[in-house]
């Protein structure tokens, strides 16, 4: 049984090229495609693959194919981007490649064909998931195609590799599945990718595979805001204790909240004879000196005027800003 081998041979370059003018993505001298002056403030990633064109992507996305006889050109923002190029056979090379202003950053791979006239023992693939939320954990798992009709057991060795290098492996090295976490890596694609060998057959049968997975960044959470937890007229303090008895209770529930109460005077003829600082001072000993309250866990403020003497009590979660009196 004869069976086809693919590998790639690559060679990684930097140029200068301030004031360079190049076709966006031209695949060889005979494309006809207009030249168009390079992008201000960007990169380029040229890419050239022999004998045969293969599929481009930059940070997940196909941007063309690469040239032959010419190399291709990627007018790119500086910065990190994954780029992929897809070889035959489900073979993929993948890099990190840093984009600096004005820099040519080359790529010439050649894709090399080797026969054997034996079959080999392990035929890999790699499977994993196209996407992810950020935080979730990615399973990437490795099958042999050829295990049912293997003439002989071989013990496979595998080595794993992920990128970008934040991306940690929580379990699974040596083994022919991992487990990546993917927490802080919002909006990045993580790359798998794995050497296969057995020790015996790796001059005519390593294998290395590569598999990306998106990760999705997850929306920033809201703010706590404060919440309005009661609102009445003083009528008799007698009666405002069993009101403020509420919010007591309230905050011995919930611990991490805090209590904030705003007392607005009264125009009324009742109101205008309220002294104000009492009121507050005998609310805030109520509470804490009756009723136990943490005085660091209440706050008393005075707002400006309603038609009558009112209380307005809010619950403060932690992280929420504090209410601001009406006038």
């Amino acid at each position: 049984m004869r069976r086809n081998k693919y590998t790639f041979l690559f060679v990684i370059g930097l140029i200068l090229t301030l004031g360079l003018t190049s076709a966006f993505a031209a695949t060889g001298k005979n494309d006809k495609k207009k030249k168009q002056k390079r992008p201000k403030n960007t990169g380029i990633l040229s890419v050239k693959a022999t004998p045969n064109a293969l599929p481009v992507k930059v940070d997940g996305k196909l941007v063309g194919m690469s040239g032959t006889t010419e190399a291709a050109e990627f007018y790119l923002t500086p910065g990190i981007h994954l780029v992929e190029i897809e070889g035959p056979n489900g073979q993929k090379f993948t890099r990190e490649i840093n984009i600096v202003k004005n820099v040519k950053n080359c790529i010439c791979l050649n894709v090399v064909e080797k026969k054997t006239t034996r079959p080999c023992p392990y035929n890999i693939v790699v499977d994993g998931p196209d996407r992810v939320n950020e935080g979730d954990l990615i399973t990437f798992s490795a099958r042999d195609l050829a295990a049912a009709t293997a003439v002989s057991a071989v013990a496979i060795n595998y080595a794993w590799k992920v990128t970008p290098s934040s991306a940690r492996i929580t379990s699974g090295l040596g083994t022919s599945a991992i487990t990546v976490d993917t927490t802080g890596l919002g909006g990045r694609t993580i790359s798998a990718e794995l050497d296969v060998t057995d020790g015996v057959y790796d001059a005519s049968c390593r294998q290395r595979i590569a598999v990306s997975t998106s990760v999705e960044k997850l929306p920033e959470p809201e703010p706590p805001k404060p919440q309005l937890f009661d609102e009445f007229p003083s009528v008799a303090f007698d009666d405002d204790k069993a009101r403020l008895d509420n919010l007591v209770i309230e905050l011995q529930n919930n611990q991490d909240n805090l209590g904030y109460i705003i007392i607005y005077q009264g125009t009324d003829r009742r109101g205008q004879r309220t002294n104000m600082d009492r009121l507050q001072k005998r609310t805030l000993d109520y509470l804490v000196k009756t009723r136990g309250v943490d005085p660091r866990r209440v706050t008393i403020v005075r707002g400006g005027t309603r038609p009558v003497t009112t209380y307005q009590i809010w619950i403060i979660p932690p992280g929420a800003t504090i209410p601001v009196p009406n006038e």
